[in-house]
């Protein structure tokens, strides 16, 4: 009798075990019907490159070096960040792991709490890791990369036996051409399985998508990236002058009109609040998400509104504001100018915060 799908969300436990025993049948050379043919196929893929169900890693894993000249080689680099902050937990309640990977199932970010975090440390769901079909066998990432679409495995689904314990639902990333540059998969251990997941990874795929066609050309770029398209012969010239305009010169913050000025002479008004965020990355090299929370709005669980405020100043300004920890680029915080000044008593007149009253008067 055919599995059928609802089960995986309303008894996940009769899922796991029609699903594992479908598993055990089909290695051992007997036939079953139990499972999506695809799930079938994915299986034979998987055998046929290699890959032993009892296996314990991937067969590749980057890096540190490695991991951070791939990140720079897909244009998820800008959005990847915000989009893991976004849909992850990492709070003591939390109980999935978020996780990014390019077009070659690498997994490049990745985000949850300490305890989800050693769980996927023990089948080496890392970053780095391999998780392509052919590197550690059928899994929701290769599934959503086969498929071009929404994709879940769930416990026995998964080739490799050490990942039965898990449910895994994952979505390709795709730009504004349609063509996929990543997957976002969020995973959690079996006994958390819940219909939720799905709109969770919907509109964490919606919230990268949104924000990748958000970016100025070439980053939005399934060919080219940033790093290669510099320099690259044939380049359109006008790129050059269009990044020039939009290069900022000027980070005002010292009066009553707190803007940030483009090398077009471009100003960008800064509401009060958006203001206060940016006086405060450019105070120091780094905050992380809860000194920021507490900082604002003197609540440090306030992290998820924080993470909002960041990539809405991002969006308006094209400031390159680093995630994870929060910081202000060197060059444009060589721009603003209450830091090149002895006495900045002019800093945002109307706040009232603390943190900015301390900038303020040098405490």
């Amino acid at each position: 009798m055919s599995l059928h799908s609802a089960l995986r969300f309303s008894d996940p436990g009769t899922f796991a075990a029609r699903s594992i025993e479908a598993h055990e049948i089909a290695l051992a050379g007997g036939t079953t019907s139990t499972l999506d043919s695809r799930i079938l196929r994915a299986w034979r893929r998987s055998g046929a490159a290699g890959i032993s169900p009892d296996q314990q890693a991937p067969s590749s894993v980057l890096s540190r070096e490695e991991i951070a000249h791939a990140r720079g080689q897909t244009p998820l680099h800008r959005v990847a960040a915000d989009v893991v902050a976004s849909v992850a937990d990492t709070s003591a309640a939390g109980r999935h792991l978020v996780v990014v990977s390019d077009t070659r199932g690498r997994v490049l970010w990745r985000a949850g709490n300490a305890q989800v975090l050693r769980r996927a440390d023990s089948i080496a769901f890392v970053e780095g890791a391999d998780w392509s079909e052919k590197s550690i066998g059928t899994n929701g990432i290769s599934l959503a990369l086969e498929a071009g679409t929404l994709a879940h495995a769930t416990a026995g689904e998964h080739f490799v036996r050490a990942h039965h314990g898990w449910t895994c639902t994952a979505s390709p990333i795709r730009n504004s051409r349609g063509r996929i540059v990543g997957v976002l998969d969020v995973s959690h251990p079996l006994r958390y399985s819940s219909a939720e997941t799905a709109a969770l990874v919907r509109c964490g795929t919606r919230l990268a998508e949104s924000l990748l066609a958000a970016l100025p050309s070439p980053f939005d770029s399934d060919s080219r990236t940033e790093a290669s398209y510099a320099g690259t012969p044939g380049r359109d010239p006008g790129h050059d002058r269009t990044a020039h305009a939009s290069a900022v010169t000027s980070i005002r913050l010292l009066g009553w009109k707190p803007a940030v000025i483009r090398a077009d002479g471009t100003s960008i008004p800064l509401t009060p609040r958006r203001a206060e965020l940016l006086a405060l990355l450019a105070s120091r090299e780094a905050w992380s998400a809860r000194a920021l929370s507490e900082a604002l709005y003197e609540d440090p669980s306030a992290t998820t509104t924080v993470r909002g405020e960041v990539r809405r100043l991002r969006q308006l300004t094209g400031l390159s504001i680093d995630s994870q920890p929060y910081s202000l680029c060197p060059r444009e915080r060589e721009c603003v100018d209450y830091l090149s000044v002895e006495h900045p008593d002019d800093l945002l007149p109307d706040s009232e915060i603390p943190a900015i009253i301390d900038l303020r008067y040098g405490i």
